[in-house]
């Protein structure tokens, strides 16, 4: 099967048979110049030889895959991901990358089951270009991206990509859940916003749905690209949603009303949208990142993600009461 024929679904049976396979690192245990991570798992021998990979480097070990960076006979350096099994709602995003086939993001090179080799971007990622080039040119860049993952595509939709209403639910169960309180009201403010939207979506078609400054990385020919999509369909202002709450560190800039309107005013031409849209997903998606966090017992402590979601939605509905984006 071809990948950009592929559907994934994301299943309990999909969950069970999981292919068994020969592990073996790519070189013997004292091989060239220790590539290879030995605290991390070896990658599979046969995609070892299908790819030419010659030396690989540990990159990342997150909860739910392990990224490697690639040496290859013959061809460019590239990236390998290897899901673990708590990683099987990424699967979608390895759809999203073959549909979008380069425009706007990494190439998927190619794919066996839980492992895909995708395109070396390079090393630079938006936030920590940001802090040399600015907000406004950092800002340029996230547009040009959005421009270029919107571009028409001639394949037709993935078939495994997560509807968005359903992306939302855990906003909705956090909102039903919370006792009477400031935070209860934000979550519900936050998630009848959502519904509201949800029930409006337009143009709907495949997104990241996880777009931020440190998945938009460059260094290489092609220049920005979005990287680890998520894989959902819905209405494509939401691809924009995440950008209000990020670059990690920079809670001054997130809060500020200015940035607020600006990055909406910006980005809605962008997705071809209205800047009132786009403000109306990032309260949505501040109220969704804000019950990941309390599904996951994280504080919502000064400095934490949720603190930071939590002040943004107190903001938005201060800009809301004030009409700042009333048409």
């Amino acid at each position: 099967m071809s990948i950009s024929s592929r559907c994934s679904t994301i299943s309990a049976r999909a969950h069970r048979e999981r292919r068994s396979r020969t592990w073996t690192s790519c070189f013997p245990p004292d091989g060239p110049g220790g590539l290879m991570d030995h605290d991390a798992p070896a990658l599979p021998r046969d995609l070892v030889e299908r790819w030419g990979i010659t030396g690989s480097v540990l990159l990342a070990d997150t909860r739910t895959s392990h990224v490697y960076r690639v040496q290859r006979q013959d061809a460019p350096p590239a990236i390998v991901k290897l899901l673990k099994p708590q990683g099987q709602h990424e699967r979608p995003g390895m759809d999203f990358l073959a549909w979008r086939a380069g425009a706007g993001a990494v190439h998927l090179i190619d794919q066996e089951g839980d492992t895909c080799l995708l395109e070396d971007a390079g090393t630079t990622d938006l936030r920590t270009w940001r802090l040399e080039h600015g907000e406004a040119a950092a800002n340029g860049v996230i547009a040009g991206v959005i421009s270029l993952l919107q571009s028409a595509s001639t394949a037709s939709p993935p078939c495994g990509l997560l509807p968005l209403r359903r992306h939302f639910r855990a906003l909705f169960q956090q909102a039903e859940r919370q006792p009477v309180s400031e935070l209860q009201q934000s979550l519900r403010w936050a998630a009848k916003t959502a519904d509201e939207l949800l029930n409006t979506q337009n143009a709907v078609r495949p997104l990241h749905g996880d777009l931020h400054h440190e998945n938009i990385i460059c260094g290489k020919a092609r220049g920005w690209l979005a990287i680890d999509p998520q894989g959902l369909i819905g209405d494509p202002a939401y691809e924009a949603a995440n950008i209000f709450g990020n670059p990690d560190g920079a809670f001054p800039d997130i809060i500020d009303p200015v940035r607020i309107t600006s990055l909406a005013k910006l980005l809605a031409p962008a997705i071809g949208t209205s800047p009132e849209k786009i403000f109306g997903y990032a309260i949505a998606h501040a109220g969704l990142s804000l019950s990941w966090s309390l599904e996951d017992g994280r504080p919502l402590s000064e400095g934490s993600d949720g603190f930071e979601r939590f002040a943004f939605l107190k903001l938005a509905r201060k800009l809301t009461d004030e009409g700042t984006f009333s048409s």
